[in-house]
C-alpha cells in the first residue's frame, strides 16, 4: 500500500528541515532506517534516514523546499502501485497537521507585504502549530499570508513581519550602482539568518556589561601551561567561569516551552560557542562543563571545534545546548552585542583582552581587562537577576580559584 515518507524530527527543537539532496531517486527501492536524502536542519545539514520501506513512486519535495516535520517529502509502496489518491491529498494539503481556519475580520494588510491570496469565505488556510501561534503572539493575520509549500511555515510568518516593518521603497535613482556580484541566500546562510531574525522578532532581549580584570586569570594560565603539551584555552576558562554562574543562577539556564506557558530550567549545563567555518556560523556543544575539569574540558573543546571545521560533526555536537558563548576577540573586538540562539535564554558576548589603565587603592596602574556583555530573553529573566549572573561570572573570571574548587 503506497504511504507517505516523511521528514522525521531530529532532536527536541527541530521543527523543520530544508531539503539539499535525495540520495535516491524516484524508482529504487529504500529500507527503514536507509538514509534517504540531506536536509539542512537548524544546526547543520544531516543526513536523514528514511521512514519507510518501500520503492520510492514520487519525491515531493526538491531540493531547496523548506519542510515541516513530519510533513510529506515523497511517496512510497510497491513497484507499479497507483498513488492518486495520496498525491491528491498532498496537494490539498490535508496530510500531515493542517489547521483549520478561524473566520475573523481580516486585519488591514501591510503596504510593503509581498502579494497574497485571500482565504475565501468558509475556506481552511493550512497553518502550522508552530506558525499559527507566532502569528498569534505577533498579531498577524495569517489568512493574508501566501505559503511557499503546502502550508504556512514559521519561515513564511518571519518573511510577512519583515515586510511589514519595511519602509515605503522609493523609486530607484535614474542611474543605480550595477551590483558586483551575487551570492546564493541557501543553505547554512538562510538557516542561520532565519534562526537569528526569529530570535530578533520574538525575543524581547535585553543587555548587560561589565569589564573584567583578567590579571589573575591569564597568569594562572601561563602556569598551567608552561611545559604543557596540551594547552588550556582561554574559552575553556570562560566556559568553567559561566558554567559555576549558571549553577548559581539556573533561571539563566532555562528555555520557554514551545507553546510559551512553562519555563523549563534545564538539568544538563551545556554551554555552545559560536565557531567560524568555511560553511559559515557553528555552534557545537560543549557538554556538562560544570561537571568536567580544565584539562578534560580542553581536550572535548580541541576536538569538537575540529570536527565542526572539517565537517565531520558527530551525532549530539551541534544539539542541546543550554547557553551560548560568541568571542571575538581574537579579532580584536572590544566590545558587541550578540543575538540569542534560540531556544535558549542568553548569550554571552567575550571581547578582547586590552591593557588599560585603572584605578586600584587610588593609583593608576595598567591592567589586562576583557569586556564581556550578556544579550538575555527578558520573558524568562528580568534585569537584577540576569546582573547578578553576569557580576558573577565577572567574579570567577578575576579568581581562577572559584572554577577550579
Amino acid at each position: 500500500m503506497a504511504r507517505f515518507m516523511t521528514l522525521p524530527k531530529i532532536g527536541v527543537n527541530m521543527v523543520e528541515g530544508t531539503i539539499s539532496e535525495w540520495l535516491v531517486s524516484e524508482g529504487d527501492e529504500v529500507k527503514f532506517g536507509e538514509m534517504a536524502f540531506k536536509a539542512e536542519t537548524d544546526k547543520d545539514i544531516q543526513d536523514i534516514p528514511a521512514d519507510q520501506s518501500g520503492i520510492v513512486l514520487k519525491i515531493l519535495a526538491n531540493p531547496g523546499d523548506l519542510v515541516q516535520c513530519k510533513e510529506p517529502v515523497a511517496i512510497v509502496g510497491e513497484a507499479g502501485e497507483k498513488f492518486d489518491d495520496l498525491l491528491k491529498q498532498y496537494e490539498a494539503g490535508a496530510a500531515g497537521e493542517a489547521e483549520p481556519t478561524e473566520e475573523k475580520e481580516a486585519a488591514p494588510e501591510p503596504e510593503n507585504a509581498a502579494p497574497a491570496a485571500e482565504a475565501k469565505s468558509g475556506e481552511r488556510v493550512k497553518i502550522s502549530p508552530l506558525a499559527k501561534k507566532m502569528a498569534k503572539e505577533m498579531g498577524i493575520d495569517y489568512t493574508k499570508i501566501t505559503p511557499k509549500g503546502a502550508r504556512i511555515s514559521k519561515a513564511d510568518i518571519l518573511a510577512y513581519k519583515e515586510a511589514a516593518k519595511a519602509p515605503a521603497a522609493a523609486a530607484p535613482p535614474a542611474a543605480a550602482t550595477a551590483a558586483a556580484g551575487t551570492a546564493d541566500y541557501t543553505g547554512i546562510r538562510k538557516v542561520i539568518g532565519t534562526r537569528m531574525t526569529e530570535s530578533i522578532v520574538t525575543k524581547p532581549m535585553s543587555v548587560l556589561t561589565v569589564t573584567c580584570d583578567m590579571t589573575k586569570m591569564l597568569a594562572w594560565r601561563a602556569e598551567i601551561n608552561q611545559g604543557a603539551e596540551k594547552k588550556v584555552g582561554v574559552n575553556v576558562l570562560i566556559a568553567k567561569a559561566c558554567a559555576r554562574a549558571l549553577r548559581d543562577h539556573p533561571m539563566l539556564n532555562a528555555q520557554l516551552s514551545a507553546d510559551g506557558d512553562k519555563i523549563h530550567i534545564m538539568e544538563d549545563v551545556n554551554i555552545g560557542f559560536a565557531v567560524d567555518t568555511g560553511r559559515g556560523l557553528m555552534v557545537p556543544v560543549l557538554r556538562n562543563v560544570d561537571k568536567k575539569g580544565v584539562l578534560e574540558l580542553s581536550d572535548d573543546f580541541a576536538g569538537l571545534v575540529d570536527r565542526v571545521k572539517q565537517g565531520n560533526t558527530q551525532s549530539g555536537d551541534l544539539s542541546g545546548g543550554t547557553f551560548t558563548i560568541s568571542n571575538l576577540g581574537s579579532f580584536g573586538v572590544e566590545f558587541f552585542k550578540a543575538i540569542v540562539n534560540p531556544p535558549e535564554c542568553a548569550i554571552l558576548a567575550v571581547g578582547a583582552v586590552i591593557k588599560q589603565p585603572v584605578v586600584i587603592d587610588d593609583e593608576i596602574v595598567i591592567r589586562p581587562m576583557m569586556k564581556i556583555t550578556l544579550s538575555f530573553d527578558h520573558r524568562i529573566v528580568d534585569g537584577a537577576p540576569a546582573a547578578r549572573f553576569l557580576v558573577s561570572v565577572k567574579a570567577n573570571l578575576e579568581d581562577p580559584l572559584r572554577i577550579i574548587l
